[in-house]
């Protein structure tokens, strides 16, 4: 638990996790107020829909920026201030090296989703005094309406940000990989930045990737951290609204295993520079 103490306290001290929090929040505020105005112009059923797109949007978007920001120095200080060799000097330095960032990492990525999805409940809720929260869902956007399970609206939305929490934690995961194999933490940022773009372009316009290049692309979005970062990889269906909810299993598996072997490659990168 100390070392974990000690993880934290190194990211404080970083600059760009500050500049992310400063952006992100920007950024958060903005589109909360511009979708203030949308829960106006709606019919009261659809507020909660509109709800779940918007935790599939920004919620997706400002998670992602503030690991791409915040996490790639976590990898990269040791190296660019000389304290690398510090590691080594036990046997154990490298595993509890690892462990601490690990477990750092798991719980940065839980408060940043908490933070984004309470922030987002609170203000978007409030708008309409959260009507309808415990009423059974009546339309969903991953998965076909009568798949669902009973289900309320406010239940649904906690279980969308515990699945944003899954690809939180799948992106941070090839954060850290990108950080360790580079070294850099700016181009680490660069990568990861324009990885995560190339995911959002296919989402929103796939017209784009058209011929020879649609099929590398949709596995790499929908198996990637991209799908599971926007949710659309969890309906196990390439069209929105008709997955199967007996399916649900099979993407969790996947993310989970997916999420164990980046966490594991970094243990055997970390462990095989620290015997050079």
């Amino acid at each position: 638990m100390v070392s974990v103490l000690d993880e934290a306290r190194k990211h404080r001290a970083f600059r760009e996790p500050w500049i992310a929090y400063l952006l992100g929040g920007l950024y958060l505020l903005i589109s909360l107020h511009m979708y203030a105005d949308s829960f106006q112009t709606v019919l009261p059923s659809q507020n909660w829909t509109l709800i779940q797109q918007d935790i599939r949007s920004y919620g997706a978007t400002v998670t992602a920026f503030l690991l791409c920001i915040g996490l790639p120095r976590l990898v990269c200080c040791e190296r660019e201030w000389r304290t690398d060799s510090l590691i080594r000097t036990t046997d154990r330095g490298c595993f509890d090296t690892w462990r601490a960032k690990t477990l750092y990492t798991v719980l940065y990525c839980g408060l940043v989703v908490l933070a984004v999805g309470g922030t987002s409940l609170l203000v978007q809720g409030g708008t309409f005094s959260f009507q309808g929260a415990l009423s059974p869902v009546a339309k969903c956007f991953y998965f076909s309406d009568d798949a669902l399970p009973p289900m309320a609206n406010i239940l649904y939305c906690i279980l969308q940000y515990a699945f944003l929490y899954l690809g939180a934690l799948y992106y941070a995961g090839f954060v850290l990989l990108v950080a360790a194999l580079t070294k850099r933490t700016a181009l680490t940022v660069f990568l990861c930045g324009a990885s995560y773009l190339i995911c959002m372009v296919y989402a929103y316009t796939p017209y784009v990737f058209s011929g020879s290049l649609r099929v590398p692309f949709g596995v790499f979005y929908y198996f990637g951290f991209g799908g599971y970062l926007l949710q659309d990889s969890y309906s196990w269906n390439p069209h929105p609204g008709w997955g199967n909810w007996s399916d649900l299993w099979k993407p969790l598996l996947i993310v989970i295993c997916m999420i164990a072997l980046e966490f594991f490659c970094l243990q055997c990168i970390m462990r095989r520079r620290a015997r050079r």
